[in-house]
């Protein structure tokens, strides 16, 4: 931070006068925090407190002031947990997050994060989220990204939409485009062979699920009998 940087205060719940200590920002904004609580969030924060080395200064109030390597935007989405529930106005901003939990070794709130930032981003960044989970060992969120990556019908090519590879090592992609390929071959066997259809002499409900394939968009269709139109991914 600059020395003639105006130094502010972040708004509530972290203005508050009595706190024990302050957390400042790259940008110049102070966070009055307890450490108490803070010491229980995170076991990097505990051991900085009882160092009796810590880097730190103080104001004319005599309250110890640690300046940190996050901005006020990151700071203030990280100890909102478990008070309030942080909101993202990008995915690069809930990765600095991701970044500072892990670097601080916030466990639950970086849980917890992952859960909204997938809620938040799935629909458009599945390739990005799929990196992150592989990065941080959400297997259950992989395996959603993952799910939603079988609509790219190109996936593999050369392409700039996959900004997440340097969050991933090549085995993490390579398994991406194992499950990718494998989920193409069941649904191409299916959409060849009527085989797996059972017998019926009536209007007949057809409910299929191929690898959680999503039966959109690019497809082949197929005519059986009086049920109707089936739309087979190729």
């Amino acid at each position: 931070m600059s020395n003639t940087e105006e130094i502010t205060t972040a708004e509530a719940p972290f203005d508050d006068q009595n706190c024990d200590n302050i957390l400042q920002s790259t940008n110049g904004v102070n966070f009055h925090v307890y450490k108490l609580v803070l010491s229980l969030m995170s076991p990097i924060f505990k051991d900085k407190f009882m160092s009796p080395h810590s880097e730190s200064q103080s104001d004319e109030t005599s309250i110890p002031i640690i300046a940190v390597a996050e901005s006020s935007t990151t700071l203030r989405s990280l100890l909102c947990y478990p008070a309030a529930t942080p909101t993202f106005d990008s995915l690069d901003d809930a990765k600095a997050v991701l970044e500072a939990a892990k670097k601080y070794d916030m466990q639950p709130a970086l849980s917890r994060a992952g859960d909204l930032i997938i809620a938040q981003f799935l629909t458009d960044h599945f390739l990005d989220l799929y990196a992150l989970s592989c990065r941080f060992g959400w297997q259950h969120h992989a395996q959603t990204a993952a799910t939603r990556a079988l609509e790219i019908k190109d996936l593999g090519r050369p392409s700039n939409g996959f900004n997440g590879l340097q969050d991933i090592t090549g085995a993490d992609y390579h398994r991406l485009l194992v499950y990718h390929y494998q989920c193409g071959i069941v649904a191409q066997k299916v959409g060849d062979s009527l085989s797996w259809l059972p017998p019926s002499s009536g209007e007949m409900q057809l409910q299929m699920w191929i690898c959680k394939c999503r039966l959109t968009g690019s497809a082949k269709t197929l005519q059986i009998g009086n049920v109707g139109e089936l739309k087979i991914v190729p």
